[in-house]
């Protein structure tokens, strides 16, 4: 990880790898000028819409600096994987990075100041993983704080780490799933080295994929992207713990994406996960190979379609759309062979004696009412003979 000085440095940070270019506090209007993101993705289109309000989404970091002016009132109060004497909110500014990514608000009279997050309405959750300044979390240690964030609630939750991975941060992610909380993931967002691509490379996770401002994709993956979402991930400004600003190269490309879930969680609150991820899917614009692809993954994120489109009802039949995001459609049943006739076993020719009863009763009363009329008709002869 690389840092270029400037006149007021900020902190290091230890992340997937992200080069993060600090900044010193701002003129204003140079703090929102330089979110392009912003107009990227057309947040101010989509909070037209929803800003967010309502969702929780849990930031699986090292803390998050919730006295930055750009984020008071957003943030709530932290939770913690284990006991910690931790006395800085946010020793490396990482957590307070993907926080002003989601949920910042700016500040001044009107709000006009500082950096806007993708979800302003939202709040934030840190969950704590107390871990050295000098390293990254582990697997293990973020699969805790995933599992605390699990029972805490949240429905958006945020790993801006990539790392080996282990069965326990795997279950934790199965786990989630489970409870219907959408995990959102960093992916391969340093372009000098390679990197580890979990959690965003287990199935079911949103990977973050970083974009260059003309759309590209600035880094290869070995995760498979199958769940992919192409975010601006090139010099985004975003906040940095101190109530500095930071210009971020990478690594809080999972912050947009976690803010982008966190509207559509919120303007189609009844949505189950599954549903979440069709309507991004299905409102992606395609980049790359056709369909779903290792470099792009789903396409780039069209977060106000996401927001709006109307989509079609899904088909009963099996699809092999790009809805499947690598998944395989569940298989349609199958029409077997019509069922063979019941057996009414040894004495079942026993069932049609009733029937039987009634038509010897029927012939029966036909032969007598023709004997009648017979009888009937012969009387009639006889009189008039004796008569003549």
């Amino acid at each position: 990880m690389k840092q270029r000085l400037a006149a007021m440095a900020v902190g290091l940070v230890a992340a997937t790898g992200a080069v993060l270019l600090p900044a010193s506090p701002a003129r204003a209007d140079v703090i929102r000028d330089d979110e392009w993101h912003l107009r990227y993705l057309d947040v101010a289109e989509a909070n037209r819409q929803t800003r967010g309000e309502g969702v929780t989404v849990a930031i699986v970091d090292r803390g998050v600096d919730a006295t930055h002016d750009d984020l008071t009132g957003s943030v709530l109060d932290p939770v913690y994987v284990r006991a910690t004497d931790q006395t800085i909110a946010d020793p490396d500014g990482h957590g307070t990075a993907l926080a002003g990514a989601i949920v910042g608000h700016g500040h001044g009279d009107d709000q006009g100041a500082g950096v806007v997050g993708v979800a302003p309405g939202a709040k934030v959750l840190p969950v704590v993983v107390d871990t050295p300044i000098d390293r990254a979390p582990t697997a293990d240690e973020l699969a805790a704080g995933v599992d605390l964030a699990v029972e805490q609630k949240a429905r958006v939750i945020v790993v801006g780490y990539s790392v080996a991975g282990s069965d326990r941060l795997s279950e934790a992610i199965r786990a989630a799933r489970a409870a219907d909380a959408m995990v959102v993931a960093a992916d391969g967002d340093q372009p000098s080295r390679d990197f580890e691509p979990y959690p965003a490379g287990y199935e079911g996770v949103l990977a973050a994929v970083p974009l260059s401002r003309a759309g590209d994709v600035r880094v290869q993956s070995t995760s498979g992207r199958r769940l992919g979402l192409g975010v601006p991930g090139f010099q985004i400004m975003t906040t940095n713990a101190g109530n500095r600003y930071r210009v971020d190269d990478g690594s809080a490309s999972p912050g947009l994406l976690a803010g982008a879930v966190a509207l559509v969680r919120a303007a189609y609150p009844d949505a189950r996960s599954a549903e979440i991820v069709r309507r991004l899917t299905l409102t992606a614009i395609d980049a790359g190979a056709k369909g779903v692809d290792p470099e792009y993954g789903l396409g780039r994120l069209d977060l106000v379609q996401a927001l709006t489109r109307r989509l079609p009802v899904p088909s009963p039949s099996p699809s092999v759309s790009r809805t499947s995001a690598g998944a395989s459609p569940a298989a349609a049943p199958v029409a077997g062979p019509p069922p063979p006739p019941r057996s009414r076993g040894e004495y079942g020719w026993l069932l049609g004696l009733p029937l039987l009863a009634v038509v010897l009763v029927l012939f029966g009363y036909a032969a007598a009412a023709e004997r009648r009329i017979r009888i009937s008709a012969r009387d009639e002869v006889d009189s008039v003979s004796v008569q003549s």
